[in-house]
């Protein structure tokens, strides 16, 4: 039993002996020091941008700390960044200029005053540039309106986790003062309104967009022009109607008579350009066994900017099948013949009560005198009637 103790204990001396031997051996290779690590970057962030990045982390602990170094590009590239400590959680930003459009793996080493170095920290983000930005939509315009004098800008639906962040738009106001505005982007039923809007001017706008919830730039789609839709009937038409009324210096009779600030051929005006029929007044051109009308002509003239316009009227009622009757725009101070309608610059044939909301749409290259109204010629059958409620007129662009 006395030997087994002893062999017990030998083997034990060994083991103590072999075991402190290989410390040492561990301590050779450590110069007989100890490893030391200084704190690391903590929360790393990678925050996307234009042909750029913003790294950020926090330095929780080790006041020691005095700079980082920062590898990208599988360490081609680097930058040494000095810090300078405050107390408590201090958070580190810096920026990455002049990066190529695509994804980087980054990597942070903090250092202290002993240049004592942390564990690695690193982070994945990715840079965008014009490959991102010349891919984007623009928002689409549901319809832009002007009401009174105030433009109503309705906004087609988005999905808002797509990037877009809002719109830019820049417009004209009736004093000729041009202003800028940012407008934050809403998912659904996204309405803008624009006050004391210059109808006769487009707007401009542009999608803003962050590719990133972390983004530090916005990105953009061009410039697209639009316009809003305006009435200008009360701008350029006089006596536009609903009702019309009547001119009384020229002789009338307790229905028919001549249009107030309108123009007329004798054709006409032979029998009445104006009828007051049920109490309400109406434009009118007619025959009713009473002769005939040839090219009868009712218009006005004005000028107008560039642009895309209609020319529209709302019609009462028709009588019979109108023989050969029109709405015309015709460039100048007069009407073309019905037989020279292809002449005109935009035109609409009034047949029947089939339709009677008459539209000719034109377009304007540039500023030019027109004249609008209606031409028609009243043979056969002999009873011909039309009576039109009112006119208007519309710029779309």
């Amino acid at each position: 039993m006395q030997s087994l103790y002893k062999y017990a204990c030998l083997v034990c001396v060994l083991l103590l002996a072999l075991a402190c031997r290989k410390q040492d051996d561990y301590k050779k290779y450590l110069g007989n020091g100890e490893i030391r690590y200084t704190g690391k970057a903590d929360s790393l962030q990678v925050h996307p941008g234009r042909n750029r990045v913003q790294l950020s982390w926090l330095l929780i602990a080790d006041p020691k700390i005095n700079r980082s170094m920062i590898y990208w590009n599988n360490h081609r590239d680097s930058l040494n960044l000095p810090i300078k400590r405050g107390e408590g959680v201090d958070t580190i930003r810096c920026f990455i200029e002049n990066l190529e459009e695509r994804a980087y793996t980054f990597e942070v080493f903090n250092y202290d005053v002993d240049n004592n170095i942390s564990v690695k920290t690193e982070a994945t983000g990715f840079v965008y540039g014009s490959l991102y930005e010349d891919a984007l939509l623009t928002r689409a315009i549901a319809g832009a309106e002007l009401k009174g004098t105030q433009a109503e800008i309705s906004w087609a639906d988005i999905d808002t986790t797509g990037g877009i962040v809002g719109m830019q738009i820049r417009y004209t106001t009736s004093d000729g003062k041009l202003h800028d505005t940012i407008i934050k982007a809403q998912g659904a039923g996204q309405v803008t309104i624009l006050p004391d809007y210059n109808a006769m001017q487009p707007f401009e706008y542009r999608t803003r967009y962050l590719p990133d919830t972390l983004a530090i730039d916005t990105f953009f789609t061009s410039y697209d022009k639009k316009y809003v839709r305006a009435d200008i009937t009360e701008k350029y038409i006089r006596n536009a109607g609903n009702p019309f009324i009547r001119d009384d210096n020229q002789s009338h009779g307790d229905r028919f008579g001549q249009l107030k600030d309108w123009q007329f051929n004798s054709e006409a005006g032979k029998n009445g350009t104006y009828d007051n029929i049920g109490g309400q007044g109406r434009l009118t051109l007619w025959i009713w066994d009473n002769g005939t009308i040839t090219n009868g002509k009712i218009y006005q003239t004005f000028t107008l900017p560039a642009g895309e316009y209609k020319f529209e009227a709302d019609v009462s009622n028709i009588d019979g099948t109108l023989e050969n009757t029109w709405l015309l725009v015709a460039a100048g101070d007069q009407l073309p013949d019905v037989e020279n309608v292809s002449t005109a610059l935009g035109a609409a044939r009034i047949v029947n009560n089939s339709n009677k909301q008459i539209s000719a749409a034109f377009t304007l290259s540039a500023e030019t005198k027109i004249t609008v109204g209606f031409a028609g010629t009243f043979t056969n059958p002999a009873e011909q009637t039309i009576r039109v409620n009112k006119v208007s007129l519309i710029k779309d662009r």
